[in-house]
């Protein structure tokens, strides 16, 4: 058997709808690159394994006895993986018009980059910006928390942190590639120790593309290789997605920020959570999403302290 120049990674929990979904699609859409399809699944209680056996019996299936997390999931499926190539796809993706034909391309036109993307779209193809982001900074925090990249969200002095300005139409050099649509090479992965599994869910790609670009490497996008994604389909609480969002984000700073500037990088964090929740109180008092901030606020001793 020839070895595949691609390994594709997926890691699911609870997610049989979707997977099933983006597994069509992968094979349906990837016509000129050899690959492999590995899913870990992060001991799922729906029927994920029985579906993913009887639907996709070509695909190595790894059933981990307990949840890994992404990051921990990824790790285990790598170490199975042979592919010159690693291709990290979320389990709530669909793949459209050859999209991973063209990043593998586009990686090959691009080799010293060593960290690939495309561009995400929401289900009604409009555009998802969440795929690429500027690494945290003092300005980006401090508008984001004040709700100015928000309100000026196609402006690069406001929105820097999600590259505003940017149209999605070209090719762009960023800091930080979402792991929902994820290419790298196994040299590199193997570089930099994969991603750390301290961080459960969240930020660890992040971690990983900000360790590569010490090192030389610059994480670049295509607008040729669009995929869907939806976010979040295993978490059934807004709350709990939120928490683990803001561990990976304090311990990024912990981990990518000199000490002196940690402190107030944090509070700035915190500044943006304290807002939500008082918007929500007096704007919106009694909705769940109200009583989902007052679950974030009350976990704060908690996601303050990143991943240790």
């Amino acid at each position: 058997m020839n070895t595949p120049n691609l390994s594709i990674i997926l890691v699911s929990y609870n997610t049989v709808a979707y997977i099933t979904r983006a597994l069509a699609s992968v094979y349906q859409e990837t016509l000129e690159t050899s690959f492999e399809v590995i899913v870990v699944d992060n001991a799922s209680t729906d029927d994920s394994v029985a579906a993913l056996r009887q639907q996709f019996p070509q695909i190595k299936l790894i059933e981990s006895k307990q949840n890994l997390g992404f990051a921990g999931g990824v790790r285990l499926g790598v170490a199975q993986a042979s592919g010159h190539y690693l291709l990290l796809l979320n389990p709530d993706t669909v793949i459209l018009d050859n999209a991973i034909d063209k990043l593998v391309k586009f990686a090959q036109q691009y080799p010293n980059n060593g960290i690939w993307g495309g561009v995400t779209l929401n289900n009604d193809l409009s555009l998802n910006s969440q795929h690429a982001w500027e690494k945290p900074t003092f300005k980006n925090l401090l508008f984001s928390a004040l709700g100015l990249s928000k309100t000026f969200n196609k402006s690069a002095f406001f929105n820097s942190a999600n590259y505003g300005d940017w149209a999605r139409d070209s090719i762009k050099e960023v800091d930080i590639l979402s792991g929902c649509f994820f290419l790298t090479t196994r040299q590199l992965w193997d570089q930099l120790g994969g991603l750390d599994a301290s961080f459960f869910m969240y930020a660890e790609e992040a971690d990983y593309c900000l360790k590569a670009k010490a090192l030389g490497y610059q994480p670049i996008v295509t607008p040729d290789a669009r995929i869907i994604h939806h976010g979040g389909v295993s978490h059934s609480h807004f709350s709990g997605k939120m928490i683990k969002l803001l561990k990976g984000k304090v311990e990024l700073i912990h981990r990518h920020i000199p000490a002196y500037k940690r402190p107030f990088y944090k509070a700035l964090l915190s500044l943006y959570v304290w807002n939500k929740h008082i918007q929500h109180k007096f704007l919106k008092a009694g909705t769940e999403a109200q009583l989902e901030w007052q679950k974030v606020i009350e976990q704060r001793a908690n996601w303050q302290q990143g991943y240790h």
